[in-house]
């Protein structure tokens, strides 16, 4: 059965969670009364955060549950984000996230005791749950109704509406794949509400010091590709194009910006996928185009009571990037999470201490 299939995913999902402690309950505690106080300094009204959206012909449900669909930027942590979003993630029932999102230990340090935190992300090359099965257990957690005592004694429970929290890395609506889950929200009237991220094709590159547009290098525009497609096909891969017949050097645009481009092969399958053309250097993209690959941008990691940045930025032309980034480490195979970025403006570091960039 289906339904049995999404349970038994759920439960692999939550294995080896933290039990927590009554040291960490009481500071979570603590943590979501001062979001509430905050907010109803702020907005006292509460109109400010987000409104449940529905079809106008839309009836009301029965069970009164909420999806919100929130977008975290990259590398995100609890203190770059929205006070709405940490309010919304402090009255949780149930949070469903991505790999690449808010961190387990962060999503747990906010949401109730009794919220339940479930990671649906993928990840390239690994064991990923499918969309599919996303969109069913999302439908599933908005139509079962939570239990609520109705009186003191916890002799009777009545049901209640969910507040349901699908939380995604970046921006839910760029390569988010959040159209399926919204169209099973809408199919079955179930409300829901919409926060924007910053996605990794502008933070990434950012956070490297590399701007997108710059108007001393005449790079007034920029585009934004999956360096992988809806169905696994990879970008300029020999035997796995999804760029057949696309003409790379007639693109009316200053930059190129890739995501999901973290595996070698076909990183550098597409970087000669881009230069190739009549083989002269004055084309627009050619051998000699400066390009970068910004590694977990913004990323950092505990050590002991410190944090350690992970982020890796290499620069370097489509000819001699893979090469580059072999130096060091010849059995290398991928970069992922990675942004690949082509154009003028990859050669600069504009976040270097240095007078002149790299």
């Amino acid at each position: 059965c289906r339904m049995t299939k999404i349970s038994s995913m759920k439960l692999l999902a939550r294995a080896g969670n933290d039990v927590p402690d009554a040291d960490k309950t009481e500071t979570n505690e603590s943590l979501r009364l001062a979001i509430e106080n905050l907010v109803s300094i702020i907005d006292p009204t509460d109109d400010s955060i987000n409104k449940p959206l529905l079809p106008q012909s839309a009836t009301p449900t029965k069970h009164g549950s909420i999806v919100h669909i929130i977008g975290t930027g990259l590398c995100p942590t609890l203190l770059n984000l929205p006070l709405s979003t940490l309010q919304i993630l402090s009255q949780a029932d149930v949070v469903l996230h991505d790999s690449l999102g808010l961190s387990y230990q962060d999503i747990r340090q906010i949401v109730p005791e009794h919220c339940e935190v479930i990671c649906v992300g993928k990840r390239g090359d690994k064991k990923s749950w499918k969309q599919s099965d996303i969109d069913e257990l999302l439908l599933q957690m908005a139509t079962q109704p939570a239990l609520q005592s109705s009186d003191a004694n916890n002799e009777q429970q009545s049901p209640k509406g969910k507040s349901i929290v699908r939380l995604k890395g970046g921006d839910p609506f760029l390569f988010g794949r959040t159209r399926t889950e919204i169209d099973s929200l809408q199919s079955n009237n179930i409300p829901y509400s919409y926060t924007p991220g910053i996605s990794s094709c502008i933070a990434g590159p950012h956070l490297g010091g590399i701007p997108l547009t710059d108007p001393s290098l005449d790079c007034q525009s920029f585009g934004v590709w999956s360096g992988t497609d809806a169905f696994g096909k990879s970008r300029g891969l020999m035997g796995d194009d999804a760029d057949r017949g696309k003409n790379w050097q007639g693109l009316d645009v200053d930059v190129l910006v890739f995501l999901m481009i973290g595996r070698l092969d076909k990183l550098e399958a597409l970087c000669r996928t881009i230069s190739h053309g009549d083989g002269r250097d004055t084309q627009k993209w050619n051998r000699n185009t400066p390009c970068a690959v910004i590694q977990n941008a913004g990323g950092i990691k505990e050590s002991g009571d410190s944090t350690l940045p992970v982020q890796r930025v290499w620069r370097s032309t489509l000819e001699n990037l893979v090469a580059d980034i072999k130096k060091e480490d010849e059995t290398r195979t991928s970069v992922s999470p990675a942004v690949f970025v082509v154009g003028a403006t990859a050669s600069l570091d504009l976040l270097s201490q240095d007078s002149q960039s790299s």
